[in-house]
């Protein structure tokens, strides 16, 4: 791709000055407009060392307002925060609606780095796949994020030309502030690396831009005329959205009634739940020590129905933990400042350090249960969510994080009887509302949704365990058991691969 551009593309002062001057004013006009749309922007800016990205994006930087944007360099990462799932620092930038986020270098560079300057093992487990990258940028753009992603070629004489003045500016020794960039040395190896990333990430949601880059003037202006007519069409496209207010109805599909096939009559004696209580807990207690010294992550979600004993569960579990080594996320509706970011944002800028244990008391699966239910996600927002979340929690296991998730069932009966048992007393009054009265009334619509997620989420990475739970002593043991069980195998699966 990259030897069908015309490197010998240029632009005199003059007509450079005079595109400039518009520039001056379309590029702060489209950014207010933008911003008052609420449409994120990222823009990421790729290409040879030396093909002045910099001078780029400060040149951009100065015809809009800095309030409104923020600049990354993915080449910092890599020393500052070398170890953690690839993509969990840039959910971390992800830009609030109507932002703007521009990388000098994004998780295109990252992973290339990764895969040719990183230990093995390191690199296994926290290098990423164009596939991943794939999903990942179609989530955003699925999300109406505006997504520009530009590569800035220059010829290798140019590239010389390029490093040779830096030197005299700077001194020889600029090179080595960042020593992995070696690009502008093996040329036609990177030439393979870029070629090989344009085939496998060049899609219709997000297309390279490929900009002739021997003259900057000439770069520059082509890389502000598609930002101009990107964003422009966003606008138009924001616009169009709203006038049609139309959601996508999807043909229905015949799903597997998981909840009807559970044996809610499954009990356990007091005595038996005491003796197995403190079992469990006390091997719970050795195997945080042994998931924190392997540097093992773990991520456990609870979700059920209303009185389905989600908070009893964590309580028993959380009991037999160190509270340095693990966190509760109780998570209701996003609040005003979540709501500015896609829905998973809030999830994983709480995903766990190496060796934690994050709990989620209600999880990212609200996307496909009360917001869809409730409205507050369209038909399109829920029915694509299944397939982000696949991949979310795919990228988690392969960082080599532990995945329990747990839905507490319960019938309507033994519900109604904890409603009625919460109303009597005067400490627990607190635990029932309005909300959980009404949310009985859609009790079958739940019952869908709920035999829909089982169905299409549970992995073999991530499986959903469902819990009998009308007998809370039996479904507090079964969360314990499967929990110590899950942290069991990890661990004995990461002594097994450090043996080899």
């Amino acid at each position: 791709m990259l030897e069908k551009i015309d490197l010998k593309q240029s632009l005199k002062k003059d007509a450079y000055n005079e595109k400039m001057d518009y520039f001056s004013v379309k590029l702060g006009e489209l950014q207010r407009a933008c911003r008052a749309a609420g449409i994120p922007v990222i823009i990421l800016f790729e290409g040879w060392r030396g093909a002045q990205r910099n001078v780029i994006i400060n040149h951009m930087m100065q015809q809009m307002d800095a309030r409104g944007f923020r600049v990354y360099s993915a080449s910092k990462m890599a020393d500052e925060e070398p170890d953690q799932p690839f993509f969990e620092p840039f959910w971390r930038q992800l830009p609030a609606k109507g932002n703007m986020a521009v990388y000098y270098r994004s998780w295109y560079y990252l992973k290339n780095e990764y895969t040719f300057d990183r230990d093995a093992e390191q690199v296994k487990r926290i290098n990423t796949s164009y596939r991943h990258i794939n999903a990942f940028e179609k989530q955003l753009t699925d999300d109406n994020y505006v997504l520009l992603k530009f590569f800035v070629h220059v010829s290798e004489k140019q590239l010389k030309a390029n490093v040779q003045k830096a030197e005299k500016t700077y001194g020889k020794g600029w090179d080595k502030v960042n020593e992995s960039d070696d690009d502008f040395v093996d040329y036609q190896r990177y030439l393979e690396i870029y070629e090989k990333m344009f085939i496998d990430s060049d899609r219709p949601n997000a297309h390279w831009y490929l900009i002739a880059g021997d003259d900057t003037r000439f770069a520059e202006v082509s890389i502000f005329d598609v930002i101009v007519q990107r964003l422009e069409l966003a606008l138009a496209e924001a616009e169009a959205r709203k006038q049609a207010g139309q959601q996508l109805v999807l043909p229905r599909t015949e799903i597997y009634d998981v909840l009807s096939k559970v044996d809610l009559s499954k009990e356990i004696a007091k005595a038996e739940y005491k003796e197995k209580l403190d079992k469990y807990q006390s091997k719970l207690s050795l195997l945080q020590y042994e998931m924190y010294k392997k540097g093992i992550p773990a991520v456990f979600g609870f979700e059920g129905w209303d009185a389905g004993g989600k908070g009893g569960a964590i309580r028993r579990l959380t009991a037999a933990l160190d509270p340095l080594g693990y966190s509760v996320n109780p998570v209701a509706a996003p609040n005003v400042v979540e709501k500015e970011f896609n829905y998973l944002w809030r999830f994983w800028t709480r995903f766990p350090k190496r060796g934690e244990i994050a709990v989620f008391d209600r999880t990212w699966y609200g996307r496909v249960m009360v917001e869809r239910i409730e409205g507050f996600a369209t038909q399109d927002e829920w029915s694509r969510a299944y397939a982000e979340i696949n991949e979310m929690e795919l990228q988690w296991a392969e960082y080599g994080t532990v995945i329990g998730k747990f839905w507490l069932q319960i019938d309507k009966d033994e519900q109604e009887r904890r409603f009625n048992d919460r109303m009597k007393n005067p400490e627990k009054r607190w635990k029932i509302t309005d909300e959980d009265w009404r949310n009985r009334e859609k009790w079958d619509a739940y019952v869908l949704a709920v035999n829909e997620m089982l169905e299409k989420t549970s992995t073999k990475d991530a499986p959903w365990i469902v819990v009998e739970g009308n007998s809370k002593w039996y479904a507090r043991i079964k969360v314990l058991e499967t929990v110590a069980d899950a942290m069991e195998k990890k661990i004995k699966e990461v002594e097994k691969n450090r043996k080899r």
